[in-house]
């Protein structure tokens, strides 16, 4: 069985996780220790990261905000794209009345986002949302943002 996480991001969960982030950090230096391992990879407030370190992910999985917000996909690896448009996969699915959208023009489902590149898009309308990166869409690289009223 799969476990799902729904983060709700919002101004005030991200500033007690830096807050909490900066009393880590304080109290390791005064440690005076690293273990060297990598850190998470850190969001902005309605952020999704798409292939952190490398892997077909999106990170968080699943997000939740209200009408009018808006996500915006940070690509911090090569060879990913976003899609919640139904005619790109079977596992996309967007609400009755909502706007397809996709980080590519027209039909061009395998072009790719530059690493280091930005993709953000709008959510006007409330309801569940299910987007893939098309290239990876076999490997499971399959999101959603939740938007509600």
């Amino acid at each position: 069985m799969l476990f799902e996480e729904t983060v709700m991001v919002t101004r005030r969960s991200v500033l007690l996780r830096m807050g909490a982030l900066g009393t880590v950090a304080t109290g390791a230096g005064c440690l005076g220790t690293s273990s060297g391992d990598k850190t998470p990879t850190e969001t902005e407030a309605n952020e999704v990261i798409a292939g952190p370190n490398g892997n077909p992910v999106f990170d968080p999985k699943s997000i939740e905000i209200p009408v009018g917000e808006t996500v915006t996909w940070r690509f911090e690896s090569t060879g990913h794209n976003v899609s919640a448009r139904p005619k790109d996969g079977s596992d996309v699915m967007i609400p009755d009345g909502a706007t397809p959208f996709a980080s590519f023009e027209g039909d061009n489902t395998y072009e790719l986002i530059p690493k280091g590149e930005t993709y953000s898009h709008t959510f006007e309308t409330a309801g569940t949302y299910t987007y893939v990166c098309v290239p990876h869409i076999n490997v499971g690289m399959i999101g959603n943002v939740t938007v509600s009223e």
